[in-house]
């Protein structure tokens, strides 16, 4: 038996533990910023995504799920932010 295979278990660190993920909790939202598209019936927005940095549609702002499985939030950027 191998030397790493007779020592016990590795401490316990950061990226060890297990954390119960609540309300409370932070999640980073990527942002994607809108083109407005003029079409036939409607008006879309044109985003270049943030996740696979193709171009995708859709039909009003928000929190948004991509084709390519992305979740971000498409919203116009506010005016005087840097």
């Amino acid at each position: 038996m191998s030397q790493n295979a007779e020592k016990g278990p590795l401490g316990t660190g950061p990226s060890q533990e297990n954390r119960a993920v609540g309300a409370e909790a932070i999640v980073p939202q990527l942002i994607a910023r809108p083109v407005p598209v003029q079409t036939s019936g409607r008006t879309e927005f044109a985003a270049r995504c943030p996740k696979c940095r193709d171009w995708h549609r859709h039909i009003g702002l928000g929190e948004k799920d991509a084709p390519c499985g992305a979740h971000y939030v498409l919203q116009f950027a506010n005016k005087g932010a840097a």
